[in-house]
């Protein structure tokens, strides 16, 4: 799904700005009382099939300039960047990928804590 905010940037935006996109994975089952391996092996595996069809998705758009910026280590997402006109491109014709339930899409902002000794992101 895409988040209706970043939808209105990308459809406001100059074809030629430059934003980031985050992807990340929405797990729509009920959080466990207690861990579950099974569970967390279930995630990890949707997850790794969802970044497969992203990283394909984007190859099919790395000449215009969109491209994996980097993939998050304490979470299930990535950051995808390239230009607007690309953006707009790339959300008509994978529908499929950007409209599931599974993905989320959304303007990425770099947190306040970006880059500061102590946090790993």
């Amino acid at each position: 799904m895409l988040d209706p905010e970043t939808r209105t940037l990308i459809e406001t935006a100059k074809a030629r700005r430059q934003i980031e996109l985050s992807a990340r994975f929405v797990d729509a089952s009920p959080a466990p009382r207690r861990p579950d391996p099974r569970a967390e092996a279930v995630r990890a595996q949707v997850w790794g099939d969802l970044k497969d069809q992203i990283i394909a998705a984007v190859r099919d758009y790395e000449g215009d300039g969109l491209r994996v910026l980097r993939q998050m280590k304490t979470r299930p997402e990535m950051i995808l960047t390239g230009p607007v006109a690309t953006w707009r491109r790339f959300l008509e014709e994978k529908r499929g990928l950007v409209g599931g339930p599974a993905l989320e899409f959304r303007h990425y902002v770099q947190p306040w804590s970006h880059g500061l000794p102590g946090f790993p992101e």
